[in-house]
Order: structure tokens, then sequence, then C-alpha cells
């Protein structure tokens, strides 16, 4: 078990890596914090585990995460507060990249999100189905942007085996033998 490092130790340890490139100090910085990939994704809400990945495969995906951040980490507050957001935006994003069927991109995504809740919130609050008028000015989005978000959250995959016998010929064979 790693031990707690004090801000004074992180710090050192941090000028250790970006000075001189010391793997020692890089290995410790991240071995002190590998429970804080763990705290993070008990953290990720619970809509995003449907996606195909494991707790096992988040952790890995935090664990990538911290090394990032034990790499780039500029000493202005504490290590776990800047590793802590990178970890949770790295673990988010592998879940939005495998969760759909559809790539939605993830800046989308994320104001799609925005919008859900502003509606959830305007439902609460007048006892109706908010307009898109008042998503927009909930949101700060122009109602084309709600609209096109609605029509994005309310579309369903399709398979491509649909389409196969389009461009079939008419001739009545359909084995497709000519």
């Amino acid at each position: 078990m790693a031990k707690l490092l004090t801000a004074d130790e992180e710090i050192e340890l941090a000028r250790r890596i970006h000075e001189h490139g010391d793997e020692d100090a890089f290995e410790t910085l991240v071995l002190a914090n590998l429970g804080l990939v763990v705290f993070v994704v008990q953290k990720v809400p619970a809509w995003s585990l449907e996606s195909c990945l494991t707790r096992e495969d988040l952790i890995q995906e935090g664990n990538l995460a911290l090394m990032h951040a034990a790499r780039t980490w500029r000493p202005k507050s504490r290590f776990a507060s800047y590793a802590r957001k990178i970890i949770y935006g790295h673990v988010m994003r592998a879940v939005e990249n495998t969760g759909l069927m559809i790539h939605v991109p993830v800046p989308v995504q994320e104001q799609i999100r925005k919008m859900k809740k502003a509606e959830t919130l305007l439902m609460q609050s007048l006892g109706r189905e908010p307009t898109t008028t008042e998503l927009a000015t909930k949101t700060g989005f122009c109602e084309e942007k709600i609209k096109e978000y609605i029509i994005i959250t309310q579309r369903q995959p399709v398979s491509l085996d649909v389409y196969a016998n389009d461009n079939l010929p008419d001739d009545g064979d359909h084995n497709g033998s000519e």
C-alpha cells in the first residue's frame, strides 16, 4: 500500500518528473493515487454503466488518465483535485465512445445532457413538458439546436440488413446470382 503524500511531497515529485524525467517520482505519484481512480469510477453515474465497459475497464481507463495527469500536472492546486477531473473526463469519454450504437460526438452528448437536465427541472417547476423556447432560454442554446438535439435523442438504430434487398435486381431472382 502506497503512503499518502503531503502537498510538499507532491510538488517535489512533480518537479522531479518535469525537470529530470524521473520515472521513480512518476511511479511514486501514480501509486500513491491509485485509490483516487477507484473513488472516481465509483462516482460514475449508473446510466453510464449500461455501456459495454466493465468496472475493470473503467478502472483501467482511469489508471491511464492518472498517468496522464501525473505527467501534465503543474502544482497550482493539490494533485488529487487536478487528477480527479482528468480521470472523470477520460472515464466518461470512454463510456460515451463505447456506449452508443450511433456515435454522437462527446461535446454534443454533453450539450444533450445539459438540455435533458434543464428539461427535467422545467417539467418539475412547470408541471408540463417545456416548449423549445423555454428550453432554449434555460440552456442558452438556440431553438434550432434544441430541435436538433430532440431529434438526435429520439433516433432509433436501424439494422443495415433492412436495406439489403433495396439493391437487388427486380427479376424475381433474389439469391444473388445472375
